[in-house]
């Protein structure tokens, strides 16, 4: 079980009843965000707050309480929590916001380089981050099934979107690319795209492009800058992180925990 605020009451769930995409889950209509902490500071909060309230504008959804009360109900169940570093999670539900927050429990080993698979799939509504998250989460467990860190979203073209809870940036000739349209608008993608010293340009990736890449990364509030060194059976660069990859990795660290 686990605690959750909800309407800035407690109560207690079974964890799966809050998962996106879980069968138990019982909010089909529903806007969501992953928020870490570090030192029980959230991280790039105001970005994460941004996306939320611009994202219910443009839906139906009616948020149950104002921004400045959100926010005061998000540092309270961070500082509910012993651990200095947390993943939390705000739902965003017809008349409920309901947050709570686990270990962020981070596998440093990734930023040795992870592998990744690709998966025919598409969020429904890349522009907005939804609970409805089938498509995503189907992809995801595909690739835990391959032992993989993630799944790499395409369409029937093969061409190349995002990760099933991540974004994709690419190097090729030193150029740092990602495809501006048909994603979600990542707050750690955005962070790169205002702050990287990289130009970043928009592009477009296909299946067979992986073998001629110099580097490739994912971004996710959770994990950062994630290298990748495998696509399918596809080595990428040298197998290892790249130089470019690595600068940006530790000018993130600035950037995010900064605060």
């Amino acid at each position: 079980m686990i605690k959750a605020l909800v309407n800035n009451s407690w109560k207690l769930f079974d964890i799966n009843e809050l998962q996106p995409g879980t069968s138990v889950f019982n909010f089909e209509t529903g806007l969501y965000e992953t928020i870490r902490t570090r030192d029980h500071r959230p991280i790039l909060l105001t970005p994460h707050l941004d996306r939320l309230f611009n994202s219910a504008k443009s839906t139906s959804l009616k948020p149950s309480f104002h921004r400045k009360k959100v926010e005061s109900m998000i540092m309270q169940v961070i500082e509910s929590s012993p651990e200095a570093d947390q993943r939390v999670r705000v739902l965003l539900v017809p008349d409920k916001v309901i947050i709570y927050t686990m270990p962020l429990d981070l596998d440093y080993d990734i930023y040795n380089g992870v592998s990744v698979i690709t998966v025919q799939a598409k969020r429904d509504t890349p522009e907005i981050k939804t609970t409805n998250y089938h498509s995503c989460l189907n992809a995801y467990q595909l690739a835990q099934e391959h032992e993989c860190f993630d799944a790499i979203l395409m369409d029937e073209n093969q061409v190349v979107f995002e990760g099933s809870r991540s974004n994709l940036f690419w190097i090729k000739k030193d150029s740092l690319f990602t495809k501006e349209t048909g994603v979600l608008p990542g707050v750690t993608r955005n962070t790169i795209i205002t702050h990287s010293p990289y130009a970043v340009k928009y592009g477009e990736l296909n299946v067979l492009d992986f073998d001629w890449l110099s580097e490739l990364f994912l971004t996710n509030s959770g994990s950062g800058i994630v290298p990748i060194v495998k696509v399918n059976n596809s080595i990428i660069g040298n197998g290892v992180p790249g130089p470019i990859t690595k600068e940006l990795m530790k000018l993130y660290d600035s950037w995010a925990f900064d605060i």
